[in-house]
């Protein structure tokens, strides 16, 4: 065999020895775990759009580092606005040209039951982490999961603190013109009245009011009203809380009337609302004071991508958790969307930073240990409230 000969069988062994470990590599490293994040971006609940996200980038941060089982996660971020046409716009076209194994969103009832039947047909799982409405997961749809507490829950426990924590006798609640914000005012009335409360009037609003004193003189010659829940949008939340204060109604405003709310509005509601805010008692998901070890690292992750004096929030929070609880689905070996469902049906005792998560044969989580409860001090901080 001449030189010549030798030297490129050589080369010819050398090629395909490096196509051999490039593939043994790709299976090593594994496809690419395509997740679509539909969330408002636009919108008057864009806030949520930005905490989602900054909470999904430091999740996959932390998981990508070392990979999930050999593989890496990517998200494809959209904006669906949370209301339903541009939402069902939105999963069509992503459906289309991603092909996401799994979808996070989202955030508003209404956008998340017009995009849900569109993803049962195409037998896509959706992670849902902050939709109220009861019949998200209530309407038989298999490849759905939420990890938020729903209308009910929520109701169920806001009346049992108000009606016990507070001594609360009579009621009035307020909610946009939502799937949401109805089955929160429902929910709420049902519980509290089956306790021996009084809901005195059910206020519900669209979401073009801007201007809510009428609303707030009406409800100011009701007579003695211990408790307000209230289910709206931060902006509207604002307008609504400083003109409850204005009419004397709420503690913010001298009253006492005790505003409470679920889990509707982000962190710094409080200085945007400023002195009417003042004894104002919500759910939220996530208490960043909790001493968990998991809560505490998370925190100081958190912290350390986005600044030493930012601390997350509860959005944040359980944007993080959907993003893990993906990578905890991948390594109980799932990879595709049917192999997402299987494998989320399963989860019972999953330790997250909101809680723990235990999901029903409907795909809703029923550990309530992902609800918190804060209150909003003259200084406008908020403190934890030890509620059980």
């Amino acid at each position: 065999m001449t030189t010549s000969s030798s030297r490129a069988l050589v080369m010819l062994a050398a090629g395909a020895a490096a196509l051999l470990l490039g593939a043994t590599s790709a299976r090593a490293q594994g496809k690419a775990i395509k997740i679509a994040a539909l969330m408002p971006i636009s919108g008057p609940a864009s806030y949520f759009g930005v905490q989602d996200k900054q909470g999904m980038e430091l999740a996959l941060e932390e998981l990508n580092r070392t990979g999930v089982n050999g593989h890496k996660l990517e998200i494809h971020y959209e904006d669906s606005a949370c209301a339903p046409l541009p939402a069902t716009q939105t999963v069509k076209r992503v459906l289309d040209e991603y092909k996401p194994d799994i979808v996070l969103g989202e955030e508003c009832s209404d956008a998340s039951l017009a995009i849900m039947p569109i993803l049962e047909e195409a037998e896509v799982p959706l992670l849902n982490a902050g939709s109220a409405t009861v019949k998200l997961t209530n309407s038989g749809y298999k490849f759905v999961f939420r990890i938020f507490p729903n209308a009910q829950q929520q109701g169920d426990d806001m009346a049992r603190h108000a009606y016990g924590d507070l001594g609360a006798r009579t009621a009035v609640t307020l909610a946009e013109k939502t799937n949401a914000g109805i089955d929160s005012s429902d929910y709420f009335e049902r519980a509290f009245t089956k306790l021996g409360g009084k809901v005195l009037e059910k206020v519900e609003f669209g979401r073009d009011v801007n201007d809510f004193t009428a609303i707030a003189t009406r409800i100011a010659g009701l007579g003695k009203i211990d408790v307000m829940p209230t289910a709206a949008l931060e902006g509207q939340s604002v307008k609504l809380t400083q003109a409850l204060a204005q009419a004397r109604i709420t503690k913010g405003g001298g009253g006492k009337a005790i505003q409470m709310g679920s889990i509707w509005l982000p962190v710094g509601f409080d200085q945007k609302a400023g002195p009417a805010a003042t004894g104002y008692i919500r759910i939220v998901q996530f208490d960043p004071n909790e001493q968990r070890p998991r809560v505490q690292a998370f925190v100081k992750a958190f912290k350390a991508k986005y600044g030493a004096d930012q601390t997350p929030s509860h959005i944040n929070a359980h944007a993080y958790d959907q993003v893990q609880l993906v990578a905890e689905a991948v390594r109980r070996g799932g990879t595709d969307a049917k192999g997402f469902r299987e494998q989320l049906a399963r989860m019972k005792g999953v330790e997250c930073v909101t809680g723990t998560i235990d999901f029903d044969a409907t795909g809703q989580n029923t550990n309530l240990s992902v609800i918190h409860y804060v209150e909003t001090t003259p200084a406008l901080s908020l403190t934890s409230l030890a509620w059980k």
